[in-house]
């Protein structure tokens, strides 16, 4: 089945929506019902009653732990100095991002990034 949408009016998309979401209810009505019914055929041939199996399925729900969600947003604390200027201890470099220039300019003069190291 095809429908080209872009012919439609405005309120035969409204009505087509409708109809669509009705549908969708209907199909889900039955999948459940359909689900039910294999659960209850399913909980006769174990001989136990359906409402025992959903009552039991009840009580792992309040004894899960929930689990952790989003932290909360908040200020970070600053990343800790790792390398730091010895001849202007005011230069520091946390090791993250660029490179800054007096870190560029030492290292292209011949030294080592341990030099620098805290």
């Amino acid at each position: 089945m095809t429908i080209n949408l872009d012919e439609l009016s405005i309120d035969e998309l409204e009505k087509l929506i409708k109809q669509a979401e009705a549908a969708l209810d209907k199909k889900r009505k039955a999948e459940l019902k359909n689900a039910q019914a294999v659960l209850e055929k399913m909980a006769k041939e174990l001989g136990v009653d359906p409402s025992e199996l959903l009552k039991a399925n009840d009580k792992k729900k309040t004894t899960r732990k929930k689990t952790a969600g989003k932290k909360k947003a908040g200020v970070r604390k600053p990343a800790a100095v790792k390398f730091r200027d010895p001849n202007n201890s005011s230069n520091t470099w946390t090791g993250r991002g660029k490179r800054p220039l007096w870190l560029q300019d030492a290292l292209a003069k011949g030294a080592k990034l341990e030099d620098f190291a805290v």
